[in-house]
């Protein structure tokens, strides 16, 4: 697959509703952010995204579905040594979407509206998030990227049993036995350590 840096799909075919026209309109390919794009998002890249989209038509005027799914790996800092953790991310996603050529011609995220409380969602304003585009051609390069963003973990361990970091910035999984400058031999104190002076004889 060729990498790019838009995922753009034509849906005239679904719009115009041409006798004999397929009812979907499908597309999959390596994404690649770029730098500003990745620092926008708050996230670092370990190669491209792999993606995959199909919208399909409803039968109602100007009504489709869109599903698809966009995957690869995010580089994070280990929350205790700060090396780097590659992580795989994926997101799934389907939403309906809606011709509307007065709003703009880039693919929009339309959320759905909340209910007052105590109350319940005008079912005019439609109750499920959906996208909202203007112009056939239709980029989902930024949908992409947002909801492989949003996917992604809060934090990362290197490993589930990390040293961290000594207090001048050693890192211990590599040097277990390092004492910085100044400070006491580390040593392992037992959760239990505070009840071994505690008389439990009855007769004292």
């Amino acid at each position: 697959m060729v990498s790019r840096q838009d995922a753009v799909l034509n849906l005239s075919h679904l719009l115009t509703r041409a006798p004999g026209a397929s009812f979907e309109a499908h597309g999959e390919g390596l994404l690649v952010p770029s730098e500003e794009e990745q620092r926008h998002d708050g996230v670092r890249l370990d190669g491209p995204l792999a993606w995959r989209v199909t919208v399909r038509g409803t039968g109602g005027d100007d009504d489709l579905i869109a599903d698809g799914e966009v995957s690869g790996t995010a580089v994070q800092e280990c929350r205790r040594c700060l090396t780097d953790v590659r992580a795989f991310v994926r997101a799934d996603f389907l939403y309906p979407m809606t011709y509307a050529p007065a709003g703009g011609k880039a693919l929009t995220l339309i959320e759905a509206p909340l209910a007052a409380e105590g109350g319940d969602v005008d079912p005019s304003e439609g109750g499920e998030d959906r996208l909202a585009f203007g112009a056939p051609e239709v980029d989902f390069a930024t949908l992409l990227r947002q909801l492989f963003a949003i996917e992604m973990p809060l934090t990362s361990l290197c490993a589930p049993d990390c040293r961290g970091l000594a207090t001048d910035g050693t890192n211990l999984n590599d040097h277990p036995d390092h004492v910085p400058e100044g400070a006491t031999e580390r040593t392992e104190r037992s959760p239990f350590a505070a009840l071994e002076d505690l008389d439990l004889d009855p007769r004292s």
